[in-house]
């Protein structure tokens, strides 16, 4: 369970945010718009739908360090209320949750993880399918190259992989010709093949 002063906060700022969107609509462009309304969207159903939080007395991250992945407003749709059943249904076990893994600081550390991965494998122009299709001993190799503890799953992976896919659509546009550089190219050869 959050505590209520993060609570109001969250609550604050939500409101802010679509007070501002609503006041200043004709200001931003439609995709933006769109966006933004897709990450609160996301967030409010995150919060209503999510477990509650059970691990306690970790440390919370500094805002800089953690970054929502984008919301895909067309996932986050209506919610609809579930009819009530005639007869109440009988208990069942709720599944275990492990907070290091599926909670807020688990999520934070996997983003940043996946950032640092992305990063080393972009400037090295190994592609996603070449990332996954590597077998777990050379990620993990990879992985200690670039500095990073070897994920223990193969979400980071992936989340490494989408990362790059947006710094290709970035490099693509280029908007922003400086952040799309490569600059180990030389070292391609020794990592895109295992040995």
């Amino acid at each position: 369970m959050w505590p209520q002063h993060k609570v109001e906060v969250y609550e604050r700022m939500v409101a802010e945010l679509r007070h501002t969107l609503e006041g200043q609509s004709q200001g931003i462009p439609p995709q933006v718009r769109e966006r933004l309304e897709g990450i609160i969207q996301g967030a409010v159903h995150t919060i209503e739908t999510g477990a509650e939080i059970v691990a306690v007395g970790l440390p919370d991250l500094a805002p800089e360090t953690v970054e929502l992945p984008p919301v895909d407003s067309a996932v986050v749709g209506p919610v609809v209320a579930e009819p009530e059943p005639a007869e109440p249904a009988p208990a069942a076990a709720k599944p275990a949750i492990d907070p290091f893994r599926h909670g807020a600081h688990a999520e934070a550390n996997r983003l940043v993880k996946a950032r640092q991965l992305a990063r080393w494998l972009w400037d090295r122009n190994i592609t996603g399918e070449q990332v996954l299709g590597f077998t777990n001993k050379w990620r993990n190799k990879i992985a200690r190259a670039a500095g990073v503890n070897p994920p223990s799953t193969l979400e980071t992976w992936t989340v490494a992989v989408d990362l790059m896919a947006r710094m290709e659509e970035l490099a693509a546009s280029g908007t922003q010709p400086e952040a799309s550089e490569r600059h180990h190219l030389d070292e391609h050869e020794q990592w895109a093949t295992e040995s």
